[in-house]
């Protein structure tokens, strides 16, 4: 069994990810995770340092990696992931994706207080911040709604979408 969870940051793909694998007693892996420790360096370095023409490039190089190489998994990947290099395409083929769908004052919520450590938003405003995710998602949603699987998370406790993911499955 091959699962991938899509959705933009803070959206929960990484705590889903884990409660998930646990109760299908699969392996869970983070995409961002492994780009770190072959990069041996932050996200937020990288995208300094290299830019986010080169991180994409190397995130891509890896999920294609990662989506040939291994056959059991559930696998959390980056928001902007499924948007690069026909990525969402990838991820459908290779595994069954679920988009965690999230409204834009949750994300807001969850991603003011960890800004800092996420490159695309660490230097936005309280305002610019809402602003950035409402624009944001709205171009992101497009690659997202492309997955196999949707899940609207609002108002949900971390259980039931865990409980309605393997119900799809």
């Amino acid at each position: 069994m091959k699962i991938s969870l899509i959705g933009y940051m803070g959206s929960g793909k990484t705590t889903i990810g884990k409660m998930l694998s646990k109760k299908l007693n699969l392996e869970f892996y983070d995409l961002d995770s492994i780009l770190v420790e072959k990069k041996n360096d932050s996200i937020c370095n990288i995208f300094k340092k290299k830019g986010e023409f080169f991180f994409r490039k190397k995130e891509h190089f890896m999920l294609k990696k990662f989506l040939k190489k291994k056959n059991k998994y559930v696998l959390s990947v980056g928001g902007g992931t499924p948007c690069f290099y026909k990525n969402i395409y990838l991820l459908n083929k290779y595994s069954n994706t679920f988009y965690l769908k999230t409204e834009s004052y949750t994300l807001f919520r969850r991603l003011f207080t960890e800004k800092k450590t996420r490159p695309l938003i660490s230097h936005l405003s309280k305002n610019e911040l809402f602003q950035f995710i409402i624009k944001h998602l709205f171009k992101r949603a497009y690659f997202y709604e492309k997955s196999l699987n949707k899940i609207n998370v609002y108002k949900k406790s971390k259980n039931d979408i865990v409980q309605e993911i393997m119900k799809s499955i």
